[in-house]
């Protein structure tokens, strides 16, 4: 009875510690009236990593969703849109919404050249929103992860969460546009000091996210289609009444 009594107190002292990620309020760092990027003090298995941010970014875009899910696949337009990204390469196909890549960093005074190894998977909602999961690639074999020259010199980002939502909309009342929201927990890793990765993390993405305003609108996105991705009309919807006096 001693022991149960025990492990009962055990428990309860630690959830004091616990704390839920969804209550703690965002601080905003910028915004605009097209973007923004705010961050609150990470949550890891339930309790405050005092060394990580969580970070939120948003922004409005003149685009389809199968606009952004095809700039966002190409890995050949990764450095375009992506800040500091150099090499980015698909390493493996699973299914049309899965895949494995990798991203490597460029190097930046005074980080150290850093490498992303990622999956990434997307589904669609009933509500037409699609969501994209992205996660570290851990289980590759050797040969795969082989065929990335010089991994050694490079340090692996960890990612603890990574989530796109991208919701569709009607912009102006007639043209397609969304809402993208891109949340993240990841550790650089290395001897960084916090002030200055939180400042350079949060600088990255806003100025990708600016990116991605200026270059997904272009023609050359909007013109593509993704099968088993469902768009927003942009046909309204006209309710006629019927004529019962026959």
């Amino acid at each position: 009875m001693k022991i149960f009594t025990l492990l009962i107190a055990i428990l309860l002292y630690t959830c004091l510690f616990c704390v839920d990620a969804s209550q703690t309020p965002w601080k905003i760092w910028k915004d605009n009236s097209s973007q923004s990027v705010s961050y609150r003090p990470a949550i890891i298995e339930g309790n405050i990593d005092k060394k990580l941010i969580e970070i939120r970014a948003t922004a409005t875009v003149h685009s389809s969703l199968a606009g952004f899910l095809v700039f966002l696949q190409n890995n050949d337009n990764t450095q375009n849109w992506l800040v500091n990204a150099g090499e980015s390469k698909l390493m493996r196909q699973y299914s049309v919404q899965k895949n494995s890549f990798y991203i490597k960093l460029t190097k930046i005074w005074p980080l150290q050249p850093r490498i992303l190894i990622l999956n990434s998977s997307y589904w669609q909602n009933h509500d037409l929103s699609v969501e994209i999961k992205v996660t570290d690639a851990i289980n590759l074999d050797n040969y795969i992860l082989s065929s990335i020259k010089n991994l050694d010199e490079y340090l692996q980002v960890k990612i603890y969460s990574a989530h796109w939502k991208i919701i569709p909309m009607l912009l102006e009342g007639k043209n397609r546009g969304i809402t993208i929201e891109y949340i993240f927990i990841v550790d650089g890793r290395g001897d960084t000091p916090k002030w200055l990765a939180d400042h350079f993390t949060l600088k990255s993405i806003w100025k990708t996210m600016r990116n991605i305003r200026r270059q997904l609108p272009k023609e050359k996105w909007q013109q593509q289609t993704v099968k088993g991705i469902t768009e927003l009309s942009t046909i309204p919807i006209t309710l006629q009444t019927a004529d019962f006096s026959a």
